[in-house]
């Protein structure tokens, strides 16, 4: 790691002092981290005070194992006894803040591409297709899972080192401004949205709010005269361009710089599709995910990739542990996109589902949808009525009291096999005893769901 300790007293929005032996300060930082569990012999420790814990609750386990060197809240240093702990340590007012300022000083010490990508959809999945593209040529550093907030952020890019090329981050929001400060924090000189969906309604209210939140990507870059990648088929986005140094566009409904054409969807649900008259064949179930492989294919052609190693890359490229994974088991073809639902990547796998083919009946597992606000009830009853309008799906299945309304308005429509459970047990085990051999089964919900454990019993079944 390219920093000594004597440079953290220097960071310009950072105030800091040092309590510990004066040698220390000369020498290079080898790494931080914030997790007593985990934490390297060598790593400095990062004490985070969050809602519902407090990491300087672990020094004296962290001083235990060797970590002698910490980042601690002045207030928490000042009622300790001076016979409590013997180390090293840097006091600040706030730890949080201390590891945002860290890790903006030390991304700065780095001239190389840095993407951000944020949107309601996709992210994850773009951003992996992204880094395996650009792996093609560069050294690439990524965002691992979804670590992609104010925290997640920081900790990526103190992962940086000589040898890394590029960057691809991925940042999300909750709230207003913070896409604005996680940018701060990353000085990110490429950007792209995915798209403006029905995500997050409970904290922004409408779309225009949710698009206001991710539009502080393209005023980050704006400010910076920097690079967009613009998906040029979503509303929001085709009519608001930013007045950044370099528009990049792509899309399939309206030209663009870059420009896709869907062919076809195979009978397990992966899309075969056109990028500037390159055929592309994913081996990822969804139909959406064509956008996610363009959004890749235009980066990687803004990095003077080739298409044939453009096409190698997503053409090899896998699906994520529970993002639109599909496992086949004695004949069962299982759909596990379970690690998190939105109206918008709802519909999406439902239609994916309804264009697969399968000797048996095609299922829907559906459980809530969350971070709706008061557009819930209506969003969850517009799921129903969608399922209903592809006239493919046999079987509905739905958990939790919102999805009560995606059943109820799925029967009014015209699906007739419906059935709610509010007790996740009776669910798999009415599942289990109707699945059969050739069924084709979604399983979706959000987050807090914890819709992999149908998969994981199914599965064992």
């Amino acid at each position: 790691m390219n920093l000594k300790y004597l440079e953290l007293l220097k960071i310009k929005n950072l105030q800091v002092e040092y309590v510990g032996n004066p040698e220390l300060l000369d020498k290079k930082i080898q790494g931080f981290s914030i997790n007593s569990k985990i934490i390297h012999s060598d790593e400095a420790f990062i004490a985070i005070k969050g809602k519902r814990f407090d990491a300087h609750n672990f020094i004296a386990d962290v001083l235990k194992k060797g970590n002698n060197v910490c980042v601690v809240s002045k207030t928490w240093f000042q009622r300790q006894k001076k016979t409590d702990f013997q180390g090293n340590f840097f006091l600040v007012s706030d730890t949080l803040l201390a590891l945002q300022e860290i890790s903006h000083y030390y991304r700065l010490k780095f001239d190389i591409p840095v993407i951000a990508l944020t949107g309601s959809n996709g992210k994850t999945t773009t951003k992996e297709m992204i880094a395996a593209v650009l792996g093609k040529k560069f050294k690439v550093l990524k965002t691992e899972g979804n670590l992609n907030n104010h925290i997640g952020l920081p900790l990526t890019l103190l992962e940086l080192n000589s040898e890394y090329e590029v960057a691809v981050t991925e940042i999300g929001s909750n709230s207003k401004g913070e896409i604005t400060r996680l940018a701060e924090i990353g000085c990110p000189t490429h950007g792209l949205i995915t798209n403006i969906g029905p995500a997050h309604l409970e904290f922004f209210g409408t779309l225009n709010g949710v698009f206001e939140a991710k539009r502080e990507l393209w005023q980050d870059l704006e400010r910076n005269e920097k690079t967009a990648f613009i998906n040029i088929d979503d509303p929001f986005l085709r009519k608001n361009i930013p007045s950044v140094k370099k528009v990049v566009t792509y899309g399939f409904e309206k030209p663009a710089d870059v420009q896709g054409k869907f062919i076809s969807i195979d009978k397990k649900g992966r899309a075969i599709f056109q990028a500037n008259d390159t055929e592309i064949n994913l081996k990822i179930a969804g139909i959406h995910n064509i956008y996610n492989a363009l959004a890749a294919v235009t980066v990687g052609l803004n990095f003077n990739l080739n298409m044939e190693k453009i096409k190698s890359s997503l053409e090899s490229f896998h699906a994520a542990d529970k993002r639109m994974q599909v496992i086949v088991k004695k004949g069962i073809i299982i759909i596990n996109d379970c690690y998190n639902s939105n109206p918008e990547s709802a519909k999406k796998a439902l239609l994916t589902l309804s264009q697969m083919e399968t000797e048996g009946r095609r299922i829907a597992v559906l459980g809530d949808m969350f971070e709706l606000g008061k557009s819930g009830k209506r969003e969850h009853e517009s799921i129903g009525e969608y399922l209903s309008s592809l006239k493919k799906i046999d079987l509905l299945l739905t958990l939790g009291p919102l999805s009560e309304l995606t059943a109820e308005q799925a029967k009014k429509t015209g699906t007739k096999n419906c059935k709610h459970y509010s007790d996740k047990k009776k669910l798999i085990s009415y599942l289990k005893s109707v699945v059969k051999k050739g069924d084709l089964i979604l399983i979706k919900g959000s987050r807090g769901m914890m819709m992999e454990e149908v998969t994981n019993v199914l599965v064992e079944y």
